[in-house]
């Protein structure tokens, strides 16, 4: 930039830069196809004015063909569409050149390498914590796992023990083996 652009910046003229990025560009192309294709088909499409002949026999005449009238309102909602994009588009652009403008230049407090140094620290951090928190899940899952077998030998026991004591006749247990045997 040179000076006497510095010196203009915050003159009218300084206000009228565009910003014109590839997506402004291809808005505009197809906004001007969308205008090229409406002038086109408002030509070609529209009925005239006259009115139709009669019809045979003194019946009235035939009802206007409305596809025409169809086709214009369509092209005419895409010329809208495109120019209301090639809009969009447009204020986004110098929103983000006034944002680029106001930013400045980046901090120097922080140097890339203390940046990825601090990075690092919190990455190693996250990863030991992870690790306590498996730890501490694996030694939960031991002790609920090892309380649940202690109980269904407990209550093996003890229902054999009143199998044994008691009168009653043993019930058809369902046992089956944990571990097939192997076939000879």
């Amino acid at each position: 930039m040179t000076a006497q652009a510095r010196a203009d910046h915050h003159s009218p003229l300084g206000s009228l830069h565009l910003q014109i990025s590839r997506l402004l560009v291809v808005a505009i192309i197809i906004a001007t196809t969308a205008t090229g294709a409406l002038i086109v088909t408002v030509l070609t499409q529209m009925p005239s004015g006259q009115t139709p002949a009669p019809g045979p026999n003194g019946l009235p005449p035939p009802p206007p063909n409305l596809r025409p009238l169809a086709v214009v309102s369509i092209v005419t909602g895409f010329f809208v569409l495109a120019w209301l994009a090639v809009l969009v588009v447009f204020a986004r652009d110098q929103i983000l050149r006034q944002l680029r403008q106001q930013a400045g230049p980046t901090p120097t407090g922080i140097s890339g390498d203390d940046l990825n140094a601090l990075l690092g620290d919190l990455r190693a951090e996250i990863a030991s914590d992870r690790e306590r928190d498996l730890q501490n899940l694996a030694e939960s899952m031991a002790e609920l796992t090892g309380e649940y077998g202690e109980r269904r030998e407990t209550d093996g026991y003890l229902s054999g023990m009143r199998a044994a004591t008691g009168g009653e006749p043993p019930p058809d247990a369902n046992v089956r083996a944990l571990r097939r045997s192997p076939k000879r």
